[in-house]
Formats: C-alpha cells, structure tokens, sequence
C-alpha cells in the first residue's frame, strides 16, 4: 500500500506531502489544491506506461503550464514510499523523480533529470534498484545474484527507466514496483457516458465508466454472486430493485436495464446522474475487493468528485 507520496512544484502544489491510509475521502474550498494533488498521482502511475509528455498530456490535458507559475522553479520533484507483498515478505520502496518543466509550447516540455528507486525489506536496507541521472542509468540486480555487476546504459530523457524495464525475470523487484504503480486507476464518471449502450472493450472499468455496460453484462454471465452484492448495496438509492436484465440487438451494442420484483424495466437514460455513478463506484470498490487475494499487490484508486448527484447520507456507507 501507499504510505506517503510527495509532491513540489506541480500546477498550485509546493512541497505537499499526502500520507493515506484505507480509504481517504479529501474535501477543502475550490481551488485549493485537490485535483491536482489527484492529478500528479496520476501522472506519477502513468509515467510507467508511457513517455512523460504522452503521461501529463493525458493526466491534466496539456503539456505546458505544469510547474507552479509563482516558484519560479522549473525542477518538478515527486517521492514515494509503499509497502509490497512479494514471494511472503513486505517490501518498502522509496521512488524519487526530478523532471525539468519547459513551459515553452512546441518543444519536449518534460525532461527527466533523476530518477532513483531503492528497496528495504528481506536481506535489503534502502538497497538501490535504478538510478538514472539525465538518461545515464545504472541497473542494479535483486539479491538472488549479489555478485553481477549493474548494468549500465544511456537512453533519451523523455521517459523514466522504469517505463523501458522489461526484464521481468532479471529485476524482479523493480518489475513488482512497476506493476503496482501502472495499476493506479483514476476515475471521473460522466452519467452521460455511463448511459452509452456502445460496447467498448476491457475487462476492467475505464477511467470514464464508457465500458459500464460491458462490464456489468459479465458480470451477470460470469459472477452472479458478486452481482448479486452490488444490487444489495444499491438498494440503498433504488430500495425496489431486484435484477439487471440486458438486451444487445448486434455485437456492438449493450443496454442495460435494472428490473424491479414485478419485472417492471428501466433503462439507463431513467436512471438518475446519482444512481449511475453510485453504481459505477459500488462495481469499482467490490470487484477490486473480491478479486485480489490478502497477499496481492491491491491498487490505489482515485475517484474525482464522488458525491456528485449523491445525498451526503449514502456517502459514508459507499
């Protein structure tokens, strides 16, 4: 799990430290800072599956205006600690990066300066796993083979060194690092998009709930136990609910319908904002939950503005 993540000079945030445990609900005034701190989490777990200008690109919608306008400071810093199941033992890994900010638009806005991952834990004290200084990187190897020398290479500095780690087999440790941190998810559900009967394909719910309805007819065919969960827990907004029932008319199309104990139908488009999204996050949280066993690596997940068309009561027991 996440112990602590720390984030400088990214968009309005200096020098934030954000320590969570379990389940973390964070609230403050507009403009103070939350969704950025979400957003640089997010760019942070990007980062391992693409370059860094494709990762900010995406996690905040442009390439330039990244570092804060008032510090005058064009290094970007973010750490991280967390703790990882591996082969029975728990390993803590520290990841710094230092990326130079170009605010200039029209040329590589993001360049990576340091990049350091160590691991402590089963014979390890803050034993370093990657050091890459602009594009020089060092590679060490998990202690299965103490006695070969890291290996050296230089590559561009548009990416991490851990984005090109694929190796799974020779840096065992890293690669566990790396999985956890592409697993984070960060979620803002649009009802209008949660409605589309459109099939798009993924075995997991994308970060716009787009693939909801495919998701919930696998559910049905696949997991009736767990489906039958998620109907209880939305009992709490929709008490007469009682079945999911589904209709796909070509290979490309899905709707869905919840049906009450008289098998009166209702149609996503008659189901409120609230209702769809309190769904999406009941699906989120519980096939998280029974898929991952105690001694799994279990992600971390961003859900931006969950009461939206939510009363504040339901909060607490979603």
């Amino acid at each position: 799990m996440l112990k602590s993540f720390r984030v400088n000079n990214f968009k309005s945030l200096l020098n934030i430290e954000f320590k969570p445990s379990g389940s973390n609900l964070i609230i403050g005034p507009n403009n103070s800072g939350k969704t950025n701190l979400c957003s640089a989490i997010n760019f942070l777990s990007l980062t391992s599956k693409m370059p860094l200008d494709m990762a900010i690109q995406q996690a905040v919608g442009e390439t330039w205006n990244i570092s804060n306008v008032y510090a005058k400071n064009d290094i970007l810093e973010i750490e991280l600690s967390c703790l990882l199941p591996h082969e029975n033992y728990q390993i803590q890994f520290d990841y710094n990066l230092k990326i130079l900010v170009n605010n200039n638009i029209g040329r590589q806005n993001l360049i990576l300066k340091e990049e350091m991952l160590k691991a402590s834990g089963s014979g390890l004290d803050q034993t370093i796993l990657l050091e890459n200084n602009n594009g020089r990187v060092r590679l060490f190897f998990d202690n299965r083979y103490p006695d070969i020398a890291p290996v050296e290479v230089s590559y561009p500095t548009d990416c991490t060194m851990l984005y090109r780690l694929y190796d799974i087999e020779a840096y065992q440790w890293a690669s566990v690092f790396k999985k956890y941190l592409g697993s984070w998810g960060y979620f803002n559900f649009v009802p209008w998009i949660l409605r589309s009967p459109n099939v798009y394909q993924g075995a997991t719910l994308f970060p716009n709930g787009s693939n909801l309805n495919l998701v919930l007819y696998t559910l049905h065919n696949e997991n009736p136990r767990l489906e039958k969960k998620i109907i209880e827990a939305l009992e709490l907004l929709e008490p007469k609910l009682d079945y999911f029932t589904f209709m796909s008319p070509k290979p490309d199309i899905i709707y869905y319908f919840i049906e009450d104990k008289y098998q009166n139908k209702f149609s996503a488009q008659s189901i409120s904002d609230g209702t769809l999204r309190y769904l999406a996050m009941i699906y989120l949280i519980y096939s998280t939950a029974c898929s991952e066993g105690s001694n799994q690596i279990k992600p971390l997940y961003i859900i931006e503005e969950p009461e939206n068309g939510i009363y504040v009561g339901h909060l607490k027991s979603l």
